[in-house]
């Protein structure tokens, strides 16, 4: 009998099977399948999980890649909105600043004339103060040296308010 244990310890393929045998038991109490069962179907999501992020990467870069081609179009779009906007801006302010000089213009002729008119007035008045003055001085002189024309001037005085009452 103990050429036969010698040879079973000796045999390699008795020895793989006995470590076979133990490897199948120590897996059945560690429940070895669940485990590795539980291993693919953590990878098996990631995996499919991977998967749908690459999907929405690849419509956000879609997305992305018309928006990019949009981007042209709407700067030129800008632009021109841009440039009508100035172009209007440009043109009230044009017609603005024509109408403030035209006012300004206006205003200024209006003093001109008012001052003018003012002036006119004053050299006016001045002329006829001084005519009447003149004429007062050139009345009395003439009074003075004819005494009869007194009575005279009376009379026609007296006569022009006589009309007027009329």
């Amino acid at each position: 009998m103990d050429s036969i244990i010698n040879i079973l310890l000796k045999s390699n393929t008795i020895n793989f099977l006995l470590m076979l045998a133990i490897l199948c038991w120590c897996a059945g109490k560690m429940n070895l399948k669940a485990t590795i069962n539980k291993g693919v179907e953590s990878v098996s999501d990631s995996i499919k999980t991977a998967e749908l992020e690459k999907e929405k990467s690849k419509n956000l870069v879609k997305a992305a890649q018309a928006t990019i081609e949009k981007l042209p179009n709407q700067i030129e779009d800008i632009k021109k909105f841009n440039e009508q906007k100035t172009q209007t801006f440009k043109k009230q302010l044009e017609d603005s600043t024509e109408k403030s000089i035209k006012n300004i213009e206006q205003n200024v002729e209006k003093v001109v004339s008012i001052e003018e008119k003012k002036i006119s007035n004053a050299i006016t008045s001045e002329t006829v103060a001084n005519s009447i003055e003149a004429s007062k001085n050139n009345i009395i002189e003439m009074l003075k040296n004819k005494p009869n024309l007194k009575y005279k001037f009376i009379d026609k005085s007296l006569e022009e308010l006589d009309r007027i009452q009329l």
